[in-house]
């Protein structure tokens, strides 16, 4: 081989070998970015396996027994032990920390509140001698001592939403309280339970476990995904790299020859 046909098939030797090893950066690349989406597919899956809800535990009666902590469970559970009772320092309130306003979620519970925690007071009667007569409640013109009003309440739209709800109670956003008076102010005040100490420890956290199935069959699917494409790129990989080793021999064999071209070629005496 000539010394420009030699030369001409260093060059095309050299690009194809650059070509490949960009090639492979590429591949190298792709790669990482799997590696990157099984690092998050396997934080997800640890996320969602070892979350934890707030749950409610009461004797129903039979014994004890647990109930997620919603807006509707706390409605039906977290007050049962007070039913038959009307006034609104029997109730557990559920209260913003913004304000202290009682938390509800529309204004027909908010009235129908209001309406069952009035209490009234038996009205009294005197007659043209001096005489007092106690009435009691239902049998004359009941005097009515509201114990709530509208201003002591905060509507909320979202109270359903489960994650939500647990996550404000976790936070401090929404806390549990009495209704009690203050001696000192004559004043209703709350008196706030946090979720960790409301009704001696009633409350508690412990795993949520409804949604690890999916959370599993969701984490191998896509890990297989993954591992496939992670597969087929190391054939690609392994592909290019025999290749470029095959083309650096022959650069190195080109090499030689041209060095052997040129030495003879100028070489003066032999």
């Amino acid at each position: 081989m000539g010394l420009s046909a030699s030369q001409a098939r260093f060059l095309e030797l050299t690009a194809r070998r650059s070509n490949i090893e960009y090639q492979a950066q590429q591949i190298n690349f792709q790669r990482l970015q799997l590696s990157d989406k099984m690092s998050a597919a396997s934080s997800d899956y640890q996320d969602k396996t070892s979350n934890r809800k707030l749950v409610y535990s009461f004797n129903n009666g039979d014994g004890i027994t647990q109930v997620d902590v919603t807006y509707q469970n706390y409605k039906n559970y977290m007050n049962q032990q007070m039913e038959g009772l009307t006034t609104a320092q029997d109730k557990l309130f559920l209260v913003s920390s913004s304000g202290n306003k009682i938390v509800v979620s529309s204004e027909e519970e908010r009235d129908e509140m209001i309406e069952q925690y009035t209490t009234y007071s038996s009205p009294v009667i005197d007659d043209e001698d001096g005489n007092t007569t106690i009435v009691s409640v239902g049998e004359g013109v009941q005097n009515p001592i509201r114990e709530l009003t509208a201003s002591d309440f905060i509507i909320v739209d979202n109270l359903d939403d489960v994650d939500n709800f647990q996550t404000a109670i976790q936070n401090g956003v929404y806390y549990f309280a009495k209704r009690e008076l203050n001696t000192e102010t004559n004043q209703y005040e709350f008196k706030t339970d946090s979720w960790d100490s409301i009704a001696g420890g009633a409350i508690g956290e412990t795993y949520d476990t409804a949604d690890d199935a999916q959370a599993e069959a969701e984490y191998k699917a896509t890990s297989d995904k993954l591992q496939n494409i992670d597969k087929k790129l190391e054939l690609q990989l392994n592909k290019l790299e025999n290749e470029r080793s095959a083309i650096q021999t022959e650069i190195e064999s080109i090499t030689k020859v041209i060095d052997d071209n040129i030495e003879s070629s100028f070489k003066t005496f032999s």
